[in-house]
């Protein structure tokens, strides 16, 4: 089965990250493509520079916050997989995200259009806090509300890390 149709298995919440291969290969290109992607959709909204120094940094924590997790409840070894399925789900949200974010700067001036693509971004950022939850659930064999705890964790401690580092931007 392709990696394409596991990970979106796994959005699906239909599938884990043990469902993906090990491959540090894999793990390397998802997250060279999830840094591709990144500056791709913060580009239409901030200097290159700052995005491509922003997914960096978003990269850096979330190695460095999966490996932390992983490592103090003796998981390690998921490691590798637990990444290929962030990296490639952050991918698709990406792609989706994108057009969103788009006609958010296109239509300011058109306050029903901004509240329609503000609600479908939120809806979009709430799906991955999900998925990323349930791939934690998965890698940590730990139930969902303290996966969720931990997908919510990472999602501010990304925010908190990338105001610090680039205020402003």
């Amino acid at each position: 089965m392709p990696v394409l149709t596991r990970i979106v298995g796994i959005m699906l919440l239909r599938a884990g990250p043990q469902h993906l291969p090990y491959s540090v290969p894999l793990m390397l290109s998802l997250v060279l493509l999830y840094v591709v992607s990144g500056v791709a959709v913060l580009d239409s909204s901030m200097d290159t520079n700052y995005a491509l120094g922003n997914m960096l940094l978003d990269v850096v924590v979330l190695f460095a916050f999966t490996w932390f997790c992983l490592s103090l409840l003796k998981f390690r070894q998921r490691f590798v997989q637990t990444i290929i399925a962030l990296a490639g789900i952050g991918v698709v949200y990406h792609l989706l995200a994108w057009p969103l974010l788009l006609d958010l700067q296109d239509m300011q001036a058109e306050a029903q259009g901004v509240k329609m693509s503000a609600v479908l971004m939120l809806l979009l950022l709430s799906w991955q806090v999900l998925v990323y939850g349930h791939v934690f659930r998965h890698a940590m064999e730990m139930s969902m509300s303290r996966a969720l705890a931990l997908s919510f964790g990472y999602l501010f401690l990304s925010i908190a890390v990338a105001d610090i580092v680039f205020p402003g931007a």
